[in-house]
Formats: structure tokens, sequence, C-alpha cells
């Protein structure tokens, strides 16, 4: 019956030392074993295999690393053939030829195994598979074929001639033989057993004690058949847990390579290629340079596009927070499927306004023509709102071109942006054109190639910076020469073929400029749409289900793929010496110590070995004391070892001290090893002793005397080897005949089994699992001389007399039970050195599967923490974890009760130019990116752990307070409770302050902070999922920006209703006055000028219970007011401007000598 594997368990507890985890952080939330998300998976993180597939599975896995061992069946079969033609000397012909063509079929049917196995030709490799299920059956066949011919042509046999040879074969067969053990396995270990135990009987000479004999030998050789088992079933367990292991482990590493594709889609969304990987290489390493790292690049000739949607402050009052984000994200979705068609890279998301560049990081000479046609395509596109909205709403889309400073500010919350004057210049594009038309300089102009027609837009006279840079401006009038998209000439080859079909398959040119602007909209719905037609039904996509399906058997196959192509037998030799031992010292270190689980089993077979002596010697040996004395005597020392090894394995089944002990026992190398070496030392002399004891019985006995033993020695010495060599030769004709007469048949000796025996013994001892080959080598050939010169030089008189009994064989059983031990032990150190090279490759099998996992880890740590630095922990969870959400999905939250932050550094516009001796504005931005870096590490403090920041817009910093998704307050909680977390944002406001005074004694500058603090509801999610960009929007974010723009340098101002809140943590203010604010009217403001000293501190965050979400929601408004929300990122200095312009302009210059430094969303009150 088939044991059956059961998904991703194992049975056995390992208690190998595994190499140790790295620490998840504080922000991971699951075991590997528990990761969840990837296709097909539980939430354990297993793959469900069918149980007749996993079955299948692992059966071809485990045959396939039994072949290894097949070599060293045919090189045992090898020597015992060598054996055959050797011995005896004066075989005739004809037997010697038949030995020879065997020895030559064991050779040819190994060369057939490596017929076609490194072919690339199909045919040759199927027929190579067949070969690996012939060849095996065949060489066993051939083993069997060769030991019955080899019986039934000897002129003369008795039971023990291959006896030594028996008991190897039948070890063998179940320890080297790729077969699987039920029904073959067993067919074939019954066959050799039976015929081995039956044929040497069968043609034997007669013996008064045959079946002595026949039971003898049928104990030997069940006993070698039985430590075959073991061994093998050793084996199956140990491969069972390396395949469980290797597929749990694969597993894993598997689903923490799409967790880790996952994130590094959602980091490529937000981040280009070359700055991610740069910023993966350089997480964890210290820089022992002055300045933190920045990333960021020149690149000229780049075009920036600018575009608003002029009327969004009509549309936004008629909708609530949640309606107005999800407007905002299918538009600008559909922007992001225009930027991907047109090869822009979206720099960012300000509110209602969208802007991105061509040219960077990818040089390409068409930047300014792709730039135009994404600008003409997002104003058709602009018709969705239309519709959705029924408002009069445009796009105003203005475009530059020139170079660009392109990277990241800061170590948290990074977005990548762009920063130069130029990019300035392309907002004030954007700025002075108009409603429904694509407004470009003339520098962009020179880049069209006249693929455009253009007329003069006068925006110079609009826009005093345009005029200062000496610009002149044109609008876009019409295309000449139409983009055709890839998915546009698959649009236009399909509607041919049905419209037109030509029998010569050829198309029509692509299509018109209308059905190229209006292929612009949505090119994929078109085709989905033109798929459908004349009656032809074609599906596009298949369903959820089937899209699962398809991943659930790509995740089987390569997971199959990976278990079953793995066979490192060949693949260890560049790892190891010759010696087999690893050529890194600290694996060899690891491998010293490591053990399987039950690896102290195979001890069992030295025990069992050292019992049978007891029995078979009783059926066939003399039954002396001392005999019995010397067998008995070392049971009890080996028994109390192989306990003591044990126990750790049976722990359920013993009591917990002799657990203890025996683990204890094990921990320690050098003492399981003496032990093994004690116990295989013990089982050998054992036998050796009693070889000794033997000839003590026979002259004890008086069976022959001590002076015809000596006269034998004498007359062995002395004999002329010129006759022919037997046993008649070695004895004088008075000492046969008292031997026949003094020995009844009843006491007949048989020393050849002692020798037999010692094969059994070099078995045991082979198969040890503590020792190393080299130790088992030496062990086995110490052990095989020893009993060879008991049986040449010892056991001679006795070995003369059983040949006399046996009517004297051609040549001495001394010599030929010697020669078969020598095989034996040959064979078995080959073997023992096997044993060893597949349990190093299945240690370093596991390593490798650890490493490899723990690579992948990394890798998805690694993409974590930039992933966690993108985007909220909570948000990225969502994008993560969410696999099958559509990428149009909209993510958003509601908070009742939240602290905003704008801290502004008003001179730093000042501070900023593009001279060569600032490098073109790079090193006013590593000052920059300075500053930004130390306001990042105030948030690693872990007072302002709460305090997230939401980004940075040029030298504008932007953080909150009291957005945690898991903060609920107790109806009645006290207003110190309620705003903890807004007087600990004011705490980091003024922690600001002193970090820019500290950079500016290091760097003798005078920068300072213009702040602005409000509190009240706000929503926050993100907008575009195919490239998310998290942010927050209402009328608390606005006003807190207009804190900040109507501040004054070096203060921070707030509301009368903030300062209401503010007074009970203890903090002073003084009154400013009314100051207008765009959309609120005249407002009470006030400057916070400090703490009183014995003002109650800010209650933490501790204080505030944290077991659920918040439960109030903010209320649905109807009134919004589109924020300052395309902000430039560098400013320019220009003419103060008042702060009541035009709406379609609102706060793009809102306080006096500065350009617009807030970036903004839409209101919601």
């Amino acid at each position: 019956m088939e044991e059956n594997l059961e998904n991703g368990q194992m049975t056995n507890a390992s208690t190998s030392k595994s190499n140790s985890q790295r620490q998840t952080t504080s922000r991971r939330r699951q075991n590997d074993s528990d990761v969840a998300g990837g296709v097909g998976i539980t939430g354990g993180g297993v793959v469900i295999l069918p149980q007749h597939v996993l079955n299948e599975l692992y059966h071809n896995y485990s045959i396939k690393q039994r072949r290894s061992g097949l070599k060293w069946f045919v090189f045992a079969a090898a020597l015992f053939n060598i054996w055959t033609i050797g011995i005896p000397w004066d075989q005739s012909a004809p037997t010697r030829v038949i030995n020879c063509c065997m020895l030559v079929a064991y050779l040819a049917l190994t060369a057939l195994l490596y017929i076609g196995c490194r072919s690339g030709k199909p045919a040759l490799r199927r027929f190579h598979q067949i070969l690996l299920i012939i060849v095996p059956r065949a060489l066993w066949l051939l083993s069997i074929l060769h030991f019955t011919v080899y019986v039934i042509l000897q002129p003369s046999f008795s039971p023990r001639d291959l006896l030594g040879w028996a008991i190897l074969l039948n070890f063998l067969v179940y320890v080297t033989l790729p077969l699987q053990l039920i029904f073959l396995g067993l067919s074939i270990g019954c066959i050799t057993y039976f015929i081995c135990l039956s044929l040497p009987v069968g043609y034997s000479r007669w013996d008064s004690l045959l079946s002595n004999q026949l039971a003898a030998n049928a104990v030997l050789i069940a006993t070698a058949a039985l430590i075959g088992l073991l061994y093998y079933f050793m084996g199956e367990a140990k491969q069972k847990r390396a395949f469980l292991e290797a597929k749990k482990s694969l597993e894993v590493k598997m689903v923490i390579e799409e967790q880790s594709a996952e994130q590094e889609r959602l980091l490529l969304s937000v981040l280009p290629k070359h700055v991610a990987i740069k910023m993966r290489e350089d997480l964890g390493s210290s820089s022992s340079e002055a300045f933190k790292k920045i990333y960021m690049s020149r690149h000229e000739n780049v075009s920036i596009l600018y575009a608003d949607i002029v009327g969004f402050t009509a549309i936004s009052s008629t909708y609530s927070a949640q309606d107005l984000v999800k407007m905002l994200n299918e538009l600008f979705a559909r922007f992001d499927r225009l930027a991907e068609k047109y090869q822009q890279l979206r720099i960012k998301i300000l509110g209602d306004c969208y802007y991105c560049i061509s040219g960077a990081p990818d040089e390409r000479p068409d930047h300014a023509v792709m730039c135009v046609h994404m600008g003409l395509s997002m104003v058709k596109a602009i018709k969705y709102v239309q519709q959705k909205a029924n408002s009069p709403v445009d796009m105003r889309v203005g475009i530059h071109t020139g170079a660009v400073l392109a990277g990241i500010l800061g170590q948290r919350q990074w977005q990548f942006d762009v920063y130069s004057k130029d990019v300035e210049l392309a907002n004030k594009m954007e700025s002075s054109g108009k409603a429904g038309r694509v407004h470009i300089s003339d520098k962009t102009l020179a880049f069209l190639n006249g693929e455009f027609e253009v007329e003069a837009a006068f925006g110079e006279k609009r826009e005093e910076l345009l005029r200062i840079a000496g610009l002149k401006t044109y609008f876009i009038t019409k295309v000449v020469k139409a983009f055709a998209s890839p998915c546009a000439k698959k649009i236009n080859e399909t509607q041919s073929e049905i419209a037109h079909p030509n029998p010569n398959g050829s198309t029509t040119d692509i299509v018109s400029d209308e059905d190229d602007n209006d292929a612009t909209l949505d090119d994929e719905g078109l085709l989905a749409q033109n798929s459908v037609s004349n009656g032809h039904q074609k599906v596009i996509a298949v369903t959820a289900d089937e899209e699962e399906q398809v991943k659930l058997e790509n995740f089987k196959q390569r997971l199959k793929d990976e278990l079953v192509t793995r066979d490192g037998h060949e693949n260890l030799t560049k790892d190891t010496n010759i010696f087999l031992r690893f050529k890194n010292p600290q694996l060899e270190q690891l491998y010293a110590v490591y053990r399987e689980p039950y690896s102290s089993l195979p001890l069992l077979a030295a025990l069992l070995v050292q019992c049978i002596d007891v029995l078979y010697s009783y059926i066939v040996l003399p039954r002396s004391t001392l005999h019995f004395i010397n067998i008995a005597a070392p049971l009890v020392p080996i028994a109390m070892l192989v306990v003591i090894s044990l126990a750790e394995s049976f722990s359920g089944m013993l009591p917990k001290f002799f657990v203890d002990v025996s683990k204890r026992f094990n921990d320690i190398t050098f003492v399981r090893e003496l032990a093994a070496i004690i116990i295989a030392l013990t089982i050998g002399f054992s036998n050796v002793i009693d070889m000794f004891f033997f000839v003590t019985f026979v002259r004890t006995e008086h069976i022959v005397s001590e002076s015809e033993f000596n006269v034998t020695a004498s007359l062995d010495s002395d004999i002329n080897l010129e006759g022919m060599v037997t046993a008649e030769h070695l004895l004088p004709a008075s000492f046969v005949e008292q031997m026949r007469e003094a020995v009844p048949p009843e006491r007949v000796l048989y020393p050849s089994y002692l020798s037999n025996f010692g094969v059994l013994i070099l078995i045991a001892i082979a198969v040890i699992a503590q020792l190393t080959h080299l130790t088992k080598i030496l062990l086995l050939l110490s052990i095989a001389a020893l009993h060879c010169y008991f049986n040449i030089f010892i056991m001679q008189d006795l070995y003369a007399l059983e040949d006399d009994l046996e009517h004297q064989p051609i040549i001495s059983t001394r010599y030929t039970a010697s020669g078969l031990l020598l095989v034996a032990a040959l064979a078995l150190s080959t073997l023992a050195r096997h044993m060893d090279h597949e349990d190093r490759v299945i240690f370093k099998w596991k390593t490798e599967v650890a490493e490899q996992k723990e690579t992948a880890n990394d890798m998805r740590q690694r993409n974590e923490a930039l992933v966690y630095n993108v985007l909220p922990v909570h948000v990225a969870e969502h994008f993560m974890k969410n696999t099958k959400r559509s990428h149009d999905d909209l993510y958003s939250q509601s908070y009742a009760e939240v602290g905003v932050l704008f801290a502004s550094m008003p001179n730093f516009s000042d501070f900023y130019s593009e001279e060569t001796v600032n490098n073109q504005g790079l090193e006013c931005l590593r000052f920059l990116n300075e500053v930004i870096s130390d306001f990042d590490a105030l948030l690693e403090l872990p007072q302002f752990q709460d305090i997230i920041k939401i980004k940075t817009i040029g030298s504008t910093y932007m953080a909150a307070s009291g957005i945690n998704l898991h903060r609920t307050l107790r109806n009645d909680a006290p207003i110190t409770e309620r705003w903890s977390h807004l007087a600990i944002l004011v705490e980091f406001a003024m922690e600001l302050k002193h970090a820019l005074q500290s950079i500016n004694e290091q760097s003798f500058n005078h920068f300072v902070l213009k702040m602005g603090i409000n509190h009240g509801p706000i929503t926050a999610g993100v907008i575009g999922a195919r490239k998310p960009h998290y942010d927050i929007w209402g009328n608390t974010v606005n006003v807190a920006s207009r804190m900040e723009s109507t501040g004054k340098a070096g203060a921070i101002q707030v509301t009368e209703e903030t300062c209401n809140i503010l007074q009970p943590f203890g903090y002073k203010f003084l009154q400013r006055g009314l100051v207008a604010v765009k959309g609120k009217g005249q407002l009470m403001t006030f400057y916070l000028q400090g703490k009183a000293q014995s003002s109650a501190e800010p209650v933490s965050s501790g204080a505030v219970e944290l077991n659920g979400q918040d439960s109030s929601a903010l209320e649905s408004t109807s009134e919004l007011e589109t924020s300052d929300i395309k902000m430039p990122l560098l400013k320019m200095n220009a003419p103060e401007q008042s702060l009541e312009i035009d709406q379609d302009q609102s706060l793009k210059n809102y306080s006096a000598g500065q350009e617009r430094v807030g970036e903004f969303q839409s209101l919601l009150e």
C-alpha cells in the first residue's frame, strides 16, 4: 500500500539546527509560513495539490535521487564478477568465458544509461527515459542470472561458498536499485532472497547438517535484507522530509517572490526603475559622506507638461468628498493610460492638476511630439467629466521644453519630482493658456518637426515670467502627422479586415486623425468593441475565475519543475574536495553539527547483528560456554549506547529524563561519533575474538591435540607448492583419519560462517549515520583485513578440516572466504562514500533553498521598506495584499479629528540658482535634501510616531497627525485626550524650527520657517491606482495651507478654533487679527508664542484606546473650493501679486514675493 504525502506537512519534527531567521520589522505581520496573497494558495501559504499529483511528484523525485546509487550496485557486481573469474584458479575455460561475458554485460548495461542523457533531441531524450526504467531491472536480472550460472557451473558446491555475496546482494537490492518498494521492490527483494537461499542448497553436495546450514543462511540473508529495508525506509524518510521541506520552502519563496513582484510593481509605478534600483542597493548601507545620499540627475531636452481642470471649483461644491475623489481617480486613471501610450512619465497629481515629462530618464528625440499628443488627448478626455458632471469643465495644457533636475528629496514618503527654472516656466505656460487649448513655448516648437500646425498665443503678454525668460508661445491648431499607437494599428487592422477583407491579406493605412483622436480616449475599450463584430465573438479577456485557474496551474507547474529538476548529485564536486569535505569551512562546521531526525536509528542494525550472532552460531557453530560469553557480553554496552542515542527520537514514548540525556548526548558531535565507533569496533572485534575462541574450543575439547596442531602448522610452512593446492596437501594422512574418527557428525565445524558473518558486520557498520565516510572506510577495511588475517593464519587448520569434510575444494575455503570479505569491504566502502555524498547533497540542497528563500525575503524586505517610504503603511498593505483589485479601484478613508501642518522656507527661492558654481542647481537641492532629511529624521523619534509626512512641495513640508485607522476615543473623552495628537504636532513644528536652526549654524545660513496649523475633518485616499498617489483633502487642509501662506516668517499661525483647543495644553498665543482667507472670508488668527513652563504635557498616543476604527464619519458638505493644488516646486522672484486673483488661477501667487509653495487638494468642508 503506497504511503501518501500530506500537503505541506511533515510528521517528523526536525531537530536540526536551522539558519537564524531575519527579524521582521514591527510593521510585518505574518510569518513566512503564513504568507498569503498568492493565487492558489491557502492562508497558510500552502499550494493545494491533489493527493495523487503530490504522490506522483514525490515518486518521480525519489526515483531520480536514488538513481545515483545504481553505479555502486554495478561496482559491487563487477567486483564479484572479477572474484568469480579469478577464483577458483583452475576453472574450465567455458566457465571463465561466461564470467567474462557477464562482466561485459554489466558494463554495457551501465553504458546504456548515458545514451541521450545530455542530448537536446526529443527522441533521444525519450529513449533515455525508457532506458532509465529498463536498465535497473536488467542489471538486477543479470546479477541473479550470474549468481545462478556460477552455482550451476561449479563441479562441487556447498551452501557456504557464496553466502557472503548472497548477504551483500540482498542488502544492495534495497539500498542501490532505483525501484519503488511497494510491489516491484518487495517482489525483487523476495525473489532475490529465495534464489540466494534455495539455489545454493539445491546444488550442494550432500551434508548431514544441510538443514542447519539452510536455517543459518536464512537467518543471515534475512538480516541483511532487514538492514537494507531499514536503510531504505530511513532514506525514504530523509528524502520525504527534504521533499516536503523543499516544497514548503519553495512555496514560501514563490509567494515571497509574488509579493515582492507586487511590491516591485507598486514601487515602479511611483518611482522610475533606475531610481528604485539604486535606492534598493543603498538600503541599509552606511555612508561615510558628509551629506546624505541624494538621488538626483540632470536631464537636457525634456518636455514638461502641466494640465489643469478649468472650472473644477464650480462642480466640486456639488459633490461629496468621496464622490469627488472617485471622479478625479477615474479621470486621472485615464490620464495614466494615456501616459503609458505616449511614453510619458507622470510626476505628480496636485489636486485637479496633472503634470508629466517626456525625454527623461530615457532620452528620446520625439519627446516634444509625444507631449503634444498627450496634451491633445487630455483635452479630449475631459469630455468624460463634462458628461459625468454635466458641467462645462475643460482642460488647460501648457508645455515647455528645457532641462530638469529629476529625483527624490528626503528620507521618507518619497515622491519622484522635477526641479528647475524650466519646470516653473512650464507651469506658467499652463496658467497663461486657454481652456481647451494646448499652449506650447517656442522651445517646444523647435522639436515638433512640423508635425503640428500652430498659431501665435502671445502668452508672454499675460505672464510676466514668460516675458522675462524671452519666450514666445503658440497654440496647437491642427495635427499634421497623426500618431498611430500599436493598439490603434490593431484596431485599424481589425476594422479593415472586417469591412474590406483583402484576399492578399493586406490592410488599409492607419486611421484618420479623427479616428486616432477618438482612439486615444480608451484604446483598450475600442479594441474590445471592435473584436465583437460581424457576428464573430472574440473573447478578449478570460473571466476572473479562469485567470485565477491559469495562475494556479502556472504556480503548480513551476513547483513541479523546481522539485523534479533538482539533482545536485553531479554538482557537489565544485563545493567539496576529494574527501567530500565542504570547501567552505563554515558550511562544513554546520554539516558536522547537523543531524537528520531519527539519524540514530541505523544503530539498531549493529544491535540486531549482535543478537543474530547468538542465533545463527547456535545452529552451525560449537555451543561452548566461552563462545556464548563472548557474543553475549557486548550486547549490554551496545544496547545501552543505542538506547541513549535513540531516546531523543522517541520523546513521546520515553520518560523526559531519558530524552533530555539523549539530547545532550547527541548534541556533542564528538561524543555521538565516539559512541558509533565504539559500537562498530565492538561488533567487529567480537567476531574476531570469536574466531580465536573457536580455535581454543577445538583444543580444550581435545578434538585435535596440541601436537597435531603444531605438526600441521609446520607442514603448512614446508609445503611444496608445485602440486595441486588442496587441503589434502596441508594435512598428513594420520591427522585426517583421526579427525574423521574423532569428530562426530553433530560436532562438524564450519569456520567459514564466521567470515561470512563478517560481511553482515561490515554492512551494519556501513549504514551508521553518525560517522563520515572516511571513518567508516577505515573501520571497514581494518575489520575486513583482521578477519582475513585470522582466516589465513590463525584458523588455517580449521579451514583445512572444513575443506576435508567437504571433499577438498580446488582452493581452500579460507582464501575464497577472505576474497569475498574483501569484495564486500571494497563495495561497502564505495557505498559509504555514496551515502555520505547523498547526505551532503540533501544538506546542501536545504541550505540552498534556505538561502534562496532568504534572498527572496531580503528582496521583499527591501522593496517593502521602499514601498513604506512611498506610501503610508496601511495604504501600502492595502495595495499589496488586495491583488485581485481593479487597477482603478478607489482607496479612501475619512477622519473626523486630524491636525495638518504646512512648513515652508520662504527665502529658499533666493538661495536657489542654476549657475555653474552650483552644478546647475544640484548643490542647492543637495542642501534642501539635508534639510528635509533632518525633518524626516524627527519622525523616527518615539514621541512623533503618530505623525505622518504627507509630502514635500519644493521647500514646503506637509505633515498630519491623527490619521490612525485603529484610533477610537471614548464618547466622554476630554479635549486633552481627543486632541493630544494635535499638541504633539505642535511640538513637532517646534522641533522643525530647532532642526533648521542647527543647520543654519553649521552652514552659516539664515533660513527661517513659516508654518501654519489647522485641525478638523479630512478625507485621505489614493488617486491613480495604477500609479498610486496618497494625499489628504478637505477644508482643514486648505485652511492649514492658508495659515502658512498668509503667515510671517519664523511664526506658527493658527485659527481661533485651533487656538482654543491648544490652550488647555498650556500653549501661549498672540492675537494677530482678521486675515482674508480665500473661500472663508475674514478669519481671526493667532501666532503661537510657545508653552508655559507649568503647562500640562500633551497626552501621549498611548492613552488613546486602540481597539477599532474611528466610528465618526466625516459628513459630506455642500460647499467645496478648489485648493491651490498645482504649485510649482521652485519659486522665482516676481512682482508681488494680490491674494484676490481669478478663480482659475487661485492662489498661484498667494503671498508677497512668493509663488505657489503649497500643493493642495480640493477643499472639503
